[in-house]
């Protein structure tokens, strides 16, 4: 690794509750692909692996600003607390909503790493490369890899805004025609969706999450024009809110509508309910309420009547205070 990675290594680690390591694998194929990265765990240690050199410092001061954003408490952290009982579709679901939430930190990420110097003519090879490796041309009418072009896509489009803020419009274009060629529907629909996240300024938790709640949402507009089931991710994915002080101390139901769900708490594996921001219908939280419908009344009663503060020390979620 380059020193400034090294430095950014040590920052990681003077935040983070164990320790971070980084190994890259021998592979050298050409092609940057920013979904072949990996974290795995063990004990109070992080590895994030590598597998391919090409552009290797490149992902890793990625997967390191974005750690770095997460373990700072500037982008809101998601969680999963329910199932559909169907291992596959939650997987499929969990995959989903990841992408779209680190698409979004890649709004920041990749400027930092432009500024840092480590965005090259190079790089942007190597990246359409990738791209043009993972996904398969699209054929006259949308089919069932529609949804994993288009994501692919709005990370595609936020790295070419990237490149023409420095001096690589060329290669933007260059790689733009080619997607437009390959992948016309899916790149079109990446544009407008990528949009919401390079025109926002991303500089304080507040836009951060309102920027993930309208990517969420503007995902499922587009997958509703092509006629394809929506993902749902303001419903299925609980979203860390960021909140002031006066918001903290006031009553839950002045922030939330607390709402009986089809889906299942997942560590309870009863019918869950979920708490909805008033203003954004976000998920906030999962809760599971009492078996006894008799004793409902009295727990939602005094729910509402808690702090927002309270609440989320007694779910033990974290949140943002907004400064």
């Amino acid at each position: 690794m380059t020193p400034k990675l090294t430095t950014l290594l040590e920052q990681v680690n003077q935040t983070y509750p164990g320790t971070v390591m980084v190994r890259t694998g021998e592979e050298e194929s050409g092609r940057l692909r920013m979904d072949r990265s990996q974290q795995s765990f063990l004990a109070d240690r992080l590895l994030i692996e590598i597998p391919d050199k090409t552009e290797a410092d490149f992902v890793i001061g990625t997967e390191l600003l974005q750690l770095l954003l997460s373990l700072n408490g500037i982008v809101p952290q998601i969680f999963f607390g329910l199932t559909f009982e169907d291992e596959a579709l939650d997987q499929q679901l969990v995959t989903i909503a990841s992408r779209l939430h680190k698409m979004v930190m890649h709004g920041i990420s990749y400027r930092e790493m432009a500024k840092q110097g480590f965005l090259t003519a190079e790089t942007a090879t190597a990246f359409q490369a990738g791209i043009e490796d993972e996904l398969t041309p699209e054929e006259k009418d949308i089919d069932g890899q529609h949804l994993f072009r288009l994501l692919s896509l709005v990370d595609a489009q936020i790295f070419n805004k990237v490149l023409a803020e420095n001096k690589l419009a060329e290669a933007a274009k260059q790689a733009d025609a080619q997607y437009k060629t390959l992948y016309p529907k899916a790149n079109a629909a990446a544009k407008s969706l990528s949009e919401l996240i390079v025109t926002a300024d991303l500089k304080d938790s507040r836009t951060i999450r309102k920027t993930i709640v309208r990517v969420f949402a503007g995902l499922d507009e587009l997958l509703e024009k092509a006629d394809l089931p929506t993902v749902n991710a303001k419903q299925y994915v609980t979203l860390a809110p960021v909140l002031s002080e006066r918001q903290l101390n006031g009553p839950v139901k002045n922030l939330f509508e607390i709402f009986h769900s089809e889906m299942t708490d997942f560590a309870s594996k009863e019918k869950a309910y979920v708490g909805l921001g008033k203003q954004d219908q976000q998920n906030t939280f999962v809760i599971a309420p009492p078996k006894n419908p008799a004793d409902r009344p009295k727990f939602f009663t005094e729910l509402y009547a808690l702090s927002v503060r309270e609440l989320l020390e007694k779910l033990a979620l974290p949140y943002i205070l907004r400064s």
